[in-house]
């Protein structure tokens, strides 16, 4: 019995291990090749699904910035038989329909060959060193090795230096399999590559988006451009999942907010053929689109102000002849919250023309690319007034009732004895005229009696020498003049400086933020709040929102009665027959409006304009700023209708102004 069950299992076991010796013998002997050829004939790829970017919307979701569909060529390695002849044929057919193609070599394409770059980037020098070619090659010896070392001499010269310089963004790419030819492709050239798809095997056609913009030269400070990915940049970015083929925001909220706005690339592995069809599709992960990033501006508002900015230019210009009005910029901004209603420099540009302008634009002697709003270092002349009434009001120099007999000619020094405003006399005034009439001579005795150092410790509390954190790159801090400042430097502090230092001039240097914070803080009793440009951001995804709340940057004690009287000021500036601003506005009934003028020497050339203020005089909500460089001292009439023109379309739309912080919880 016991033999019978050995016996059994033998031959069970006898059976089993035919039956596997039978299935190898016909999978290895009878079907191998049917196998084998199965096996080369597919091929599992990965095959990148682009994300699509974060929009950047105004206020009232309107887009200033949008994404759209391009058509791509890209090259499948993995499937190409010839990586020169496919390469030859993509080139020729992109070349008869003028399309372009990623070619970073920087070499010139034509002969005589020469770097087109002052200096060897480490992707250059790495991909010519491990190609055997010594980097202190010339271009000629470069091009030449790297002909030899691809097996181009069948090439003519022109096809050669254009496929090396493929093979070198192939090699800047890190990608092994799949390289991103070009992008933004043509139907045109769609339609003929895939006219010679069985010779073009491993060619593929993938979508991604281009940024396009609501208007040309519409807002260009503010938003920025994206552009490829640098070396350096990479070397920062590549542990956050960036390839060297990607793009990233380089200037404005494009730079501010790119770790918001950039989305998450998906992937799905495919299974192709040799000819390239797709014969399955395996596991893969969605793309994540970038969050949409909400402003504080308003886009009519804006269009508005540069528009306005831009016409007022022009016909100053007109009116001084060459030379005159050479830059602005203007800011408007909510008083009780510090939000961006617009913001404009003058010159701009196009965003979507940003790298076919910009050789010619950066030599240009206007510097477009400058965001004066923010960059601009202006003298704030008699704007600079404000800061001094305030400073003397507090620290009890004078009071209201303190006057001053003006002759002309400020006298108190015998050796230096400057003038009033265009060397007028104004009489006796107040603190109060003085503001409107912009009495220099006031002025120079507040200062004197002040001090350099006291003056300027009033400026910084309006947030004067230190940039105000507003999310743009390229703020400067500016200056503000004091004899301690000047000897910390181990330079020499005169007397009389500190005359013209209470009336913004010598070192003064501010931005046109900064002076419409000064206007915002007066007209909020003190309380400057920190400017913004940001609102919200929104993740299309989660819908998860991230708030910014208005922010207060500092309170400022300031006696209410210091606030009445140089509001009062203000207010004259504007509304008074003897105000230097009240012939532009004499029209204007749409909204009493608050400000100073102010006329600051800027040699060579004409004096620069300057007007701040805030509306309506007696509940104030919106705040500005227009700076015109070299108007010269007549220029008020443009200054003013920037203002006139921006404050109409503002007042014409309070209502829907107000809704956006009608929760007051949201307030400090």
């Amino acid at each position: 019995m016991k033999k019978s069950r050995v016996f059994i299992l033998f031959v069970m076991l006898t059976v089993v291990f035919g039956f596997f010796v039978l299935r190898l013998v016909r999978l290895q002997l009878m079907d191998g090749e049917s196998y084998r050829l199965q096996s080369l004939a597919r091929v599992v790829t990965k095959q990148t699904e682009e994300s699509a970017r974060g929009e950047i919307l105004d206020r009232y979701c309107r887009p200033l910035v949008r994404n759209e569909t391009v058509l791509c060529v890209d090259l499948n390695l993995t499937l190409c038989k010839s990586v020169n002849e496919t390469l030859r044929s993509m080139i020729e057919v992109f070349r008869s329909y003028g399309q372009s193609y990623n070619d970073s070599l920087p070499i010139s394409a034509a002969e005589p060959y020469i770097y087109t770059a002052q200096t060897m980037s480490n992707d250059l020098r790495n991909f010519l060193t491990a190609r055997k070619v010594d980097p202190s090659s010339t271009a000629e010896e470069v091009i030449a090795a790297l002909i030899r070392y691809y097996d181009l001499e069948e090439y003519s010269s022109d096809l050669a230096r254009a496929i090396i310089g493929v093979r070198f963004t192939m090699y800047r790419s890190g990608s092994p399999t799949v390289y991103s030819f070009a992008s933004d492709v043509s139907l045109d050239v769609i339609t003929a590559l895939r006219e010679r798809s069985d010779s073009l095997v491993g060619v593929e056609i993938s979508s991604d988006y281009n940024r396009v913009y609501a208007e040309e030269n519409f807002a260009s400070h503010i938003l920025g451009y994206v552009g490829p990915i640098s070396a350096s940049e990479y070397e920062i970015r590549k542990s956050q999942g960036y390839s060297l083929t990607d793009t990233l925001g380089k200037d404005g909220i494009e730079k501010i907010c790119e770790d918001y706005l950039r989305g998450k690339d998906g992937y799905r592995y495919i299974e192709v053929n040799t000819a390239g069809a797709i014969t399955s599709q395996l596991s893969g992960q969605s793309a994540v689109f970038g969050s949409d990033v909400i402003l504080t501006i308003d886009k009519n508002m804006q269009e508005i102000t540069e528009d306005s900015l831009a016409a007022s230019v022009a016909a100053n210009r007109e009116n001084l002849g060459k030379g005159a009005a050479t830059s602005a910029a203007a800011v408007f901004i909510d008083v009780k919250t510090g939000e961006i209603l617009s913001l404009a420099s003058f010159p701009d540009y196009n965003l979507s023309t940003f790298y076919q302008d910009y050789a010619e634009l950066s030599k240009s002697e206007e510097s477009p690319y400058m965001n004066r709003a923010i960059s601009g270092a202006f003298p704030p002349g008699s704007t600079w007034k404000v800061v001094t009434a305030i400073a003397g009001l507090e620290e009890g120099v004078i009071t209201e009732k303190t006057t001053y007999r003006c002759t002309g000619t400020y006298t108190f020094y015998d050796t230096y004895q400057p003038t009033c405003s265009n060397t007028r006399a104004h009489g006796v005034v107040n603190v109060e005229s003085a503001l409107a009439k912009s009495c220099n001579c006031f002025f120079y005795d507040v200062g004197r009696q002040l001090g350099s150092d006291k003056l300027a410790e009033y400026a910084h509390k309006f947030g004067f020498g230190a940039r105000s954190g507003i999310e743009l790159a390229g703020e400067i801090a500016g200056t503000v003049a004091s004899k301690s400042r000047r000897e910390s430097l181990g330079q020499l502090w005169q007397s009389g400086e500190t005359l013209l230092a209470a009336i913004g001039q010598t070192d003064n240097a501010v931005t046109p933020l900064q002076l419409a914070c000064l206007a915002a803080t007066v007209a909020n009793d003190g309380v400057r709040m920190q400017p913004r440009l940001i609102r919200s951001i929104i993740n299309r995804d989660t819908g998860e929102t991230v708030e910014y709340h208005p922010t207060v940057a500092e309170s400022i004690p300031i006696s209410s009665k210091t606030l009445s009287l140089v509001k009062s000021g203000m207010f004259m500036v504007v509304n008074d027959s003897t105000g230097t601003a009240s012939r532009p506005f004499v029209d204007y009934d749409i909204v009493q409006v608050a400000g100073k003028s102010g006329t600051a020497e800027t040699p060579p050339g004409y004096a620069a304009a300057l007007f701040i203020g805030y509306a309506p005089a007696e509940n104030p909500k919106i705040a500005f700023a227009v700076v015109i460089e070299h108007a010269g001292r007549a220029a008020q009439p443009y200054t003013a209708q920037v203002v006139k023109d921006v404050l109409s379309y503002y007042f014409s739309h309070q209502d829907s102004f107000d809704s956006i912080w009608d929760n007051n919880s949201l307030l400090p």
